[in-house]
């Protein structure tokens, strides 16, 4: 494959995670109208979301698994088929129990984008390269959840202009459609399977089997790791419309727009990493040390979340939101890459397995939160915990990674 047609592919993946999170966080967008059309607590909120996460964490180790066998090229598009369909009919639900399985249904399909996206990442670009790539891959999160707020204002203008009972549908119905376009783009674009990747300095035997990874000791340091990057981004996902609405006393149009805001700022973040890991390392610093020191500024960064919890309403709030942003969403791109030095014939089953053990973590906390909100009303100790784990695991990371030779960056050649 071309080098024009390898980035060509990163740009499919970073539309596909786009589509992924629109499905995601309509849910949260609309948290509110929802919660009033169905009489859902706080506490059935979190459920909603717990649910979701723990189903995720089962679809991420079938598709892990899939992955490693199945040819990407047609693997891929059927995941995106059914967590489209799954968005689509939670348009149509008509009670609490129908909309928790519809999101546990989007929650499975769902989660093989990233076991999907990460194997393709993998197969395509040689190591210094993989940053970047996995930043245009983790980009569309960010682009997914800027575009769904103006998309599901426009819905809502629309349909309450028209007077349309549950105005709320709406949204669910069009972006879960938008999954067949992606689809045919796909089939356009990668025409042949792609291929297994030739061996690496610094992964596990191609021969070895995955009772080896697991007998590695990166593979539980990137457990820390991953655990602690989604604590942190998805508490500010599923819980930042209702903060600011809440605590702040915004309106729903203010909320939809400055959430775009807050994900074209971790937008920025993340492919401020990937592009800057690349420059670093095509300048002579040592790979793995350069995604270190940027792991390291994006854990600082995060810790902002404590002054969030006790900001008051104001310009200063804002603005240590928006940097949170972008500090969350920076540390994807060092935790894919990580990650893709293990083992390329294990790929799938890593990542898979890892998705898996971080949606369980990302289960149990969402009910805690909505609990702990609904107890104390209040945002302000879920809010300044979310802040601290990727501190956590840039510490693991400096003290506990064993160092095995990345790969020397390279000029890419054309094929």
């Amino acid at each position: 494959m071309t080098i024009a047609a390898k980035w060509w592919v990163c740009g499919l993946l970073f539309l596909a995670t786009t589509l992924n999170y629109m499905d995601r966080i309509a849910l949260n967008q609309m948290a509110r109208r929802i919660q009033d059309a169905f009489l859902l607590s706080d506490t059935q909120y979190g459920t909603l979301e717990g649910t979701f996460s723990a189903v995720f964490a089962f679809g991420a180790l079938f598709a892990g698994w899939l992955v490693d066998r199945w040819d990407i090229r047609i693997l891929y598009p059927l995941m995106v088929f059914g967590w489209s369909l799954a968005g689509y009919l939670t348009g149509e639900v008509a009670s609490f129990w129908q909309l928790l399985i519809c999101r546990a249904m989007l929650g499975f399909f769902e989660a093989s984008n990233w076991p999907c996206g990460i194997r393709t990442t993998r197969l395509l670009l040689p190591p210094e390269e993989r940053s970047f790539g996995n930043a245009i891959f983790q980009s569309g999160t960010a682009i997914g959840a800027i575009i769904t707020p103006l998309i599901i204002l426009q819905c809502l203008a629309w349909a309450d202009s028209r007077q349309i009972a549950d105005p709320w549908r709406l949204p669910f119905r069009i972006i879960g459609l938008l999954g067949l376009v992606w689809i045919a783009l796909w089939f356009y674009v990668v025409r042949q399977p792609l291929r297994v990747p030739t061996a690496e300095a610094g992964i596990t035997q191609e021969s070895g089997s995955f009772r080896d990874v697991l007998r590695d000791r990166r593979f539980w340091v990137l457990m820390i790791v991953i655990i602690a990057v989604n604590s942190t981004w998805h508490s500010f996902r599923v819980w930042l419309p209702k903060f600011l609405a809440e605590s702040h006393g915004k309106s729903e149009t203010f909320t939809q727009t400055f959430s775009s805001g807050y994900y074209l700022a971790a937008d920025l973040g993340s492919l401020s990493v990937g592009m800057l890991t690349l420059w670093l390392a095509r300048r002579g610093m040592e790979l793995h040390t350069a995604r270190l020191v940027l792991f390291g500024v994006c854990a600082f960064g995060t810790l902002l979340a404590i002054a969030v919890a006790f900001l008051p309403t104001g310009t200063l709030l804002l603005i240590s939101l928006l940097l949170l942003g972008a500090a969350a969403l920076g540390l994807f791109p060092t935790y894919f890459a990580l990650s893709q030095q293990i083992s390329s014939v294990h790929q799938g089953k890593i990542t898979g397995t890892l998705g898996f053990i971080n949606a369980i973590a990302l289960a149990g906390l969402f009910p805690i939160q909505g609990q702990l909100i609904t107890l104390t009303g209040s945002y302000t100790i879920p809010f300044a915990v979310a802040g601290l784990p990727p501190m956590i695991a840039f510490i693991v990371l400096m003290l506990f990674w064993r160092r095995v030779g990345d790969s020397p960056p390279t000029p890419a050649k054309a094929n």
